[in-house]
């Protein structure tokens, strides 16, 4: 029996299988406190700069902070800890690009782990390591630690958004993945608005970063509540452990009686073909070689995008906390438009067309701004920003739904890594627009548009079967499978 199959019997979504959904949509609401913590922590605060007599406003003289000889800040910030305005500028922003790039190496590295140890397993050891050292950011009185332990937050977290997404994917059935990957997908703002919130009332910047630690710890309950995928058990070759796992999920769903479950199916007759998967594998075949490296740079798009739209909240709002909670306010209705348009209209036109959309609207911004109409502006900030959340969630989807079974964790890890490329360019982009207004806005149209038109050649996942093999991936778009419709 397959696994699809048996989902179709014990239930695609049923009481247990939302009762984990809930657990993974909290875990997911928690990301963006670590994620996001920079907006807050590195916040703009006005500065003095004096000298001999002279006092200059959010400036240094000749633009250096060393012929300062009184530096005084007004809020307590990491900023205002270590002095970073002026030519210093630069590295409040590497701080944030040193937990992306924590990400892009997490992804590369805990997204293999995964597929080895388990989806479970990868998710309680990234929480810990997310909670230690973020506490050690909250504590160190040297920059240099606090950018060391910024990197390893990244990659932490990196491994354990993973895990939540692909184990959210693995426990339901078909006609549920996409629901349930909106949910867990859309949690992210939710937590995007809480931290905007927290953060407008704790504004110690240490004080922030342990509260956001403490918060964290409940969590690890995680590790005796959920279970491990079956479909990675059955990856494994571990057929009466994913049995197992099934009969729970059948006794929480309201089956009495213990079922009959026999699991056969070409992925674990073949257990060599499994083991022997890797993600080179991807590069072996023309076809799976295009459709990687087209979703390596979809991915790097809305890495790019929604990271730096965010952190330019402030520039569409009257400050940072109202910028912020409105940037996390709008993806709210692109989770709606997002299931309809996947549905609807299936992955690859929704990804192509919210990436698109979000490049047109950062392109008319540049025709807006400044102008009378620039209350425009803000509305179309706030419109490609909702679309290219929109377009992160569509590929989240899809990309779930391409990879085989053997090395989704892996894969994942691979386009995932490009996102956080992305997103270690992002701060540095929207600092641009410090020099010149509106470039960033401008860069983000180009990058949008191009993957959104490149995203047309991805093939179609609505409704199929997980592959389970590298192999199975090229004969997927031939086979259908039977759903329980929404």
């Amino acid at each position: 029996m397959e696994i699809d199959s048996v989902f179709l019997e014990i239930g695609e979504s049923g009481r247990q299988q939302f009762k984990y959904g809930l657990v993974l949509c909290l875990l997911k609401v928690y990301a963006p406190f670590h994620v996001l913590q920079y907006t807050f922590v590195g916040r703009h605060a006005t500065f003095y700069c004096s000298r001999q007599g002279d006092t200059l406003t959010n400036k240094c003289f000749d633009n250096k902070v060393s012929t300062c000889t009184n530096l005084t800040f007004t809020e307590n910030t990491m900023v205002s800890e270590w002095g970073l305005v002026c030519d210093n500028n630069w590295l409040s922003k590497a701080t944030m690009s040193a937990l992306m790039f924590g990400f892009l190496v997490g992804a590369l590295v805990l997204g293999n782990l995964a597929d080895r140890i388990g989806r479970k397993a990868n998710l309680v050891i990234t929480l810990l390591g997310m909670l230690v050292f973020n506490l050690v950011s909250a504590f160190t009185t040297k920059y240099s630690v606090y950018l060391m332990s910024r990197f390893c937050v990244g990659f932490f977290v990196s491994g354990n958004i993973l895990s939540v997404v692909v184990l959210m994917t693995e426990i339901v059935g078909p006609s549920y993945r996409g629901i349930y990957g909106l949910a867990v997908m859309g949690s992210f703002p939710i937590g995007i608005m809480s931290l905007s919130y927290v953060a407008s009332h704790l504004l110690n910047w240490r004080m922030l970063t342990v509260f956001v630690t403490l918060l964290g710890l409940p969590f690890l309950l995680c590790h005796w509540y959920l279970v491990e995928s079956p479909r990675w058990f059955l990856s494994k070759n571990r057929q009466s452990e994913a049995e197992d796992v099934l009969n729970h999920i059948a006794k929480g769903n309201g089956f009495s009686s213990k079922k009959d479950i026999n699991l056969k199916t070409s992925s674990v007759k073949d257990n060599s073909t499994v083991v022997n998967d890797s993600i080179l594998n991807l590069f072996t075949k023309a076809r799976l070689t295009s459709v990687t490296l087209i979703l390596c740079y979809t991915w790097f798009v809305n890495g790019a995008s929604y990271y730096g739209l965010t952190l330019a909240a402030g520039s569409i709002s009257t400050d940072i906390y109202t910028g912020t909670a409105l940037s996390g306010a709008v993806e709210i209705p692109a989770v709606l438009l997002t299931y309809y348009a996947i549905e609807s209209y299936g992955r690859r036109l929704a990804l192509a067309s919210f990436m698109m959309l979000s490049g047109l609207s950062c392109l008319a911004i540049q025709v807006f701004r400044g102008s009378f109409l620039s209350s425009l502006a803000t509305t179309l900030a706030l419109g490609g920003k909702m679309c290219i959340a929109a377009s992160f969630k569509v590929a989240y989807i899809l990309s779930g739904e391409v990879f085989a079974t053997s090395i989704r964790n892996s894969a994942m890890g691979l386009v995932s890594g490009l996102a956080r490329a992305g997103a270690i360019l992002s701060p540095f982009i929207v600092m641009a627009g410090e020099t010149v207004p509106g470039v960033q806005f401008l860069v983000f149209g180009i990058l949008g548009i191009s993957g959104g038109v490149l995203s047309l050649w991805l093939p179609e996942t609505k409704d199929r079967p997980l592959p389970e093999t590298v192999a199975g991936m090229m004969v997927w778009k031939t086979k259908t499978t039977s759903t329980q419709h929404i």
